[in-house]
């Protein structure tokens, strides 16, 4: 890991969980700053703000559940990696249906020693994920520009059925938006 700041958000109510998260993650790079929530409220307050590098959250918590967390990190921080590190997720059904909602990973906390290697996992597949959408996002744009410069092209033209052609690219180029 890089020297740079590792911004970690933590969703978790037990102090002594707590404590022995961060003590893995400092493993993982000892230059971290921590933002940590307790409940729903504090969570939905901080977490924007915090822009975190990862978000890692316990399932079972006073006011709400770790899915309803993974959900709204997904609503509001799409590419931001979300694990959980709980003592529940041992039911092979839940820890699938978080998979499936997005979760990057999960931890029991009974193996947290493994924290530094699942975050080294999570980070190196997250640089993936964001380089392709990255990759695709300039493709779609080099799309989008070489269709309107097409089009623009084609309005200077005179030949039967330039109007429906010129429609029916636009209709392309309005949809790759």
């Amino acid at each position: 890991m890089s020297n740079e700041i590792f911004k970690v958000f933590i969703l978790e109510d037990m102090p002594a969980d707590l404590a022995l998260t961060k003590r893995q993650v400092k493993l993982f790079n000892p230059s971290v700053l921590f933002s940590v929530a307790r409940n729903r409220t504090e969570f939905e307050e901080k977490l924007i703000d915090f822009q975190p590098d990862i978000v890692l959250s316990d399932y079972n918590l006073p006011d709400m559940n770790g899915l309803e967390a993974l959900l709204y990190v997904r609503e509001h921080l799409d590419g931001t990696p979300f694990v959980f590190i709980t003592g529940i997720l041992n039911d092979e059904e839940r820890v699938a249906e978080t998979i499936l909602q997005g979760a990057s990973g999960y931890l029991l906390k009974e193996n947290i020693k493994k924290l530094p290697e699942l975050l080294e996992q999570v980070i190196t597949q997250n640089a993936k994920i964001m380089r392709q959408r990255e990759a695709d996002w300039e493709r779609r744009r080099n799309n989008q520009l070489q269709l309107q410069k097409s089009i623009a092209h084609l309005r200077n033209q005179d030949f039967d059925q330039r109007d429906h052609i010129v429609a029916a690219l636009q209709s392309v180029a309005d949809n790759l938006q």
